[in-house]
């Protein structure tokens, strides 16, 4: 009796399991979150957050100005769908609990994302670019 066999389906299962395989160890790799440290201006105004440091349990020291000194309450990095996260409380006069949630996109060397002014209870969609080093 003849056997039947399927070379020809037996490598295109191999190649999109490797596939597979190479893309979920790629998005199962550590972020770096170093990639945000720097000084980034919003395209929309005199907004600006400077990514002093990140730590190792995921805070960041952060500064933010418009254009002076406002007070950062809280601010982290995280993971969140393979990019870079970064979220910062404001707790200051005129920004009582107002919130960025961003996220890193380097192919823009972008952080985009969202600004909550907590005053007005609005949501804004933002973009910061880098500032470049003088």
């Amino acid at each position: 009796m003849k056997r039947m066999t399927f070379p020809n389906l037996a490598l295109p299962a191999v190649c999109l399991g490797l596939q597979f395989i190479m893309a979920v160890s790629a998005f199962a790799q550590p972020l770096n979150f170093e990639v945000i440290v720097g000084k980034w201006t919003r395209t929309d105004g005199n907004y600006t957050i400077h990514v002093r440091d990140i730590k190792s349990d995921g805070s960041a020291d952060i500064g933010y100005f418009n254009p002076g000194t406002i007070n950062v309450a809280e601010s982290h990095v995280a993971g969140q769908d393979g990019l870079v996260k970064l979220f910062v409380k404001l707790q200051d006069r005129g920004y009582p609990g107002s919130t960025y949630t961003l996220y890193y996109y380097a192919e823009k060397e972008a952080l985009v994302g969202y600004y909550y002014q907590a005053a007005m209870d609005r949501t804004f969609e933002v973009i910061f670019l880098r500032e470049k080093a003088e």
